[in-house]
C-alpha cells in the first residue's frame, strides 16, 4: 500500500466517520497515565 492511498483512505475515514473525534473522546481507567488513550488506540487501529 503506497503512501497517497493511504492518506486518501484515511481521509475518507475522517469525513465519513469523524474517526479522529472518536479516538480522541475515549476514556480507560488508568490513573494519570504516561501515554494518552488516543495515541494508544491510533496505534492499535493502524498496526
Amino acid at each position: 500500500m503506497n503512501k497517497r492511498y493511504l492518506k486518501q483512505m484515511l481521509t475518507y475515514f475522517s469525513k465519513v466517520y469523524h474517526l479522529g473525534e472518536k479516538i480522541k473522546g475515549l476514556k480507560d481507567g488508568r490513573i494519570n497515565p504516561q501515554i494518552e488513550t488516543s495515541t494508544i488506540s491510533f496505534i492499535v487501529l493502524f498496526t
